[in-house]
């Protein structure tokens, strides 16, 4: 593997990690407001569509996009996963 394509699989990592980061940290903030009812994956699927919609439309989010879309939707998963072990 030479240094290109490690710069490559770091920022995939990273980016994936800043998704499910900024997706923790919204989630966390449904579950102090008590009058919203509805589950994590309803919530997360609107998450996803704030990230999407908003913040990849961004300019100084531009970067985003040289990464492909399947890591922020696995990331989201993950975080999806990861609040059903919760449970």
């Amino acid at each position: 593997m030479n240094n290109k394509e490690r710069s490559k699989i770091a920022g995939c990592a990273g980016f994936s990690r800043l998704v499910y980061n900024f997706g923790l940290s919204l989630l966390t903030q449904y579950w102090e407001f008590e009058g919203i009812k509805a589950s994590d994956a309803k919530r997360l699927a609107e998450i996803e569509k704030v990230f999407t919609n908003y913040v990849k439309t961004k300019p100084e989010y531009a970067w985003m996009k040289q990464y492909p879309s399947a890591i922020y939707s696995s990331a989201l998963l993950n975080l999806a996963k990861a609040t059903l072990a919760m449970a």
